[in-house]
């Protein structure tokens, strides 16, 4: 097997549920080249199993005790072999070209460190566009702004593997908000660029760890936003006890915190459509941007 020029390093823990889908969407890029690393993270359930029933050479499974979504990138990271990482979450799934067309932008942008790109929500009967979020514009790239852009869905990040080598990978203490922390710490190291159409379509579960940890996500994001902000004065950061004793802890201003991210949590998805975002045939393209333009 020759160099692969884009490692895949996919996190897994426990996605029996979808695994097979999503590494069907991988094996299905128009891109060949390259090297698909699925590090389980200790899993219970059959996702090693699966990941061996696909008998694939690019393949390969790579198995560690239960660390944490963060030691398991960072596993990958330290085993690519390839010049560019792509980052795609077990139950995430990426259009056929996504690989093709993030490395056709970084390498027309040398110096360009990171790539993202926007991403569409499906789940159950529905699918949702990021019209609400975010303007799209097929081809279009812009800079990211960390505190402008907020969080990028992780599963689009296509990276320079000494880039990221470079920044220390991921952090497991700001776990759940592990990838904007990254993406805050790239953005300070160089270019990073965001791709204004969307590659991967998100998988919205009710039941998914977003909800389950939320309080903790709004915490650790104005903990990440006051790291990111320290380390732009050449000010030392806080650990996130330190950041906590720190905040206003009187019942109005504890009050004030809630209702805001209450209010967040309370967001209902807009702009719905009925169409399938994904299709694993030669048609897949077309049809998952169709059903970003019915949702705009």
């Amino acid at each position: 097997m020759k160099s692969p020029e884009v490692t895949i390093v996919v996190p897994i823990y426990n996605g029996s549920a979808y695994l097979s889908e999503t590494l069907n969407s991988l094996l299905s890029q128009t891109l060949m080249n390259f090297e698909l690393l699925a590090i389980d993270d200790g899993s219970t359930d059959d996702s090693g199993d699966i990941v061996r029933s696909f008998k694939d050479e690019r393949i390969r499974l790579i198995r560690q005790d239960n660390r944490g979504l963060c030691h398991a990138l960072n596993l990958g990271t330290a085993e690519a072999k390839a010049p560019y990482i792509a980052r795609n979450d077990q139950d995430d799934i990426s259009i056929p070209d996504r690989l093709e067309l993030q490395l056709k932008v970084m390498r027309d942008n040398p110096t360009a460190i990171a790539l993202f790109a926007y991403s569409t929500k499906f789940g159950g009967k529905h699918c949702w566009s990021n019209a609400d979020k975010f303007v799209t514009s097929e081809g279009e790239l812009k800079q990211y702004e960390p505190m402008k852009d907020g969080c990028l869905l992780g599963s689009t990040m296509f990276v320079r593997t000494t880039a990221l080598r470079s920044a220390g990978g991921f952090r497991q203490s700001y776990y759940p908000v592990d990838d904007w922390d990254l993406e805050c710490r790239l953005a300070e190291a160089g270019e990073v660029l965001i791709l204004r159409e969307p590659l991967v379509a998100y998988r919205f579960q009710t039941n998914a760890n977003t909800y389950r940890v939320f309080a903790e996500m709004q915490e650790k994001g104005r903990w990440t936003k006051d790291s990111y902000s320290r380390r732009l004065r050449s000010i030392p950061e806080l650990t996130f006890d330190e950041f906590r004793l720190l905040q206003p802890s009187d019942h109005w201003s504890r009050l004030r915190r809630y209702r805001k991210d209450s209010a967040k949590l309370s967001r209902q998805p807009v702009r719905r459509c009925r169409a399938k975002p994904w299709r694993l045939s030669g048609t897949h393209k077309p049809l998952f941007r169709t059903s970003i333009k019915r949702c705009e």
